[in-house]
């Protein structure tokens, strides 16, 4: 089977990096809650269109499986990338990124009408002192939990006529 989640994976961690970047430097990641789902749209698309690459590339003969599998394949790849961004991206790139995060955390909590201040103390320095390990869980398990949805979705739009081996039974 020819494969295509490498290219469509690395194509789609880069258009996600890039629409990260921009709404970084626009400022619209630190004052808009829905701004955290507009990277979503090109990995959905990006997935999509890895199913129809693969379809296309072995001439339709491939089952859901495969195309879910592709996709999900493609979706580790972007997980990793993302992994490695993000650590470039608040320790070298935007150092101001991780204060600007938290900034924006104890905003929301205190728009929270049942917060105490020092509920939000607490989860501040929990959030500084564990940064780390949620900036990589969030990625690791954000990008694999809407990919495997994705990746269904794209699995499900892919062209699939999957050819009859001879001695299989219909």
């Amino acid at each position: 089977m020819v494969q295509t989640h490498k290219t469509y994976g690395l194509l789609t961690a880069l258009a996600m990096i890039i629409v990260g970047v921009i709404m970084h430097i626009t400022n619209v990641a630190y004052t808009t809650k829905w701004a955290s789902w507009v990277s979503y749209i090109p990995f959905l698309i990006g997935i999509i269109l890895n199913a129809n690459a693969f379809s296309k590339a072995n001439g339709a003969n491939i089952t859901f499986g495969q195309a879910f599998s592709s996709g999900f394949k493609a979706c580790a790849i972007i997980a990793l990338l993302l992994i490695v961004w993000s650590l470039l991206s608040v320790y070298v790139v935007f150092p101001d990124m991780k204060e600007r995060s938290i900034q924006m955390a104890i905003d929301q909590m205190n728009e929270q009408p049942g917060m105490t201040d020092e509920q939000i103390d607490a989860a501040v320095s929990m959030t500084k002192k564990f940064y780390l390990p949620f900036l990589i869980g969030g990625a690791v398990f954000g990008t694999m939990f809407f990919g495997a949805i994705f990746s269904l979705i794209g699995a499900a739009i892919a062209k699939k006529n999957p050819v009859q081996q001879q001695g299989q039974p219909s």
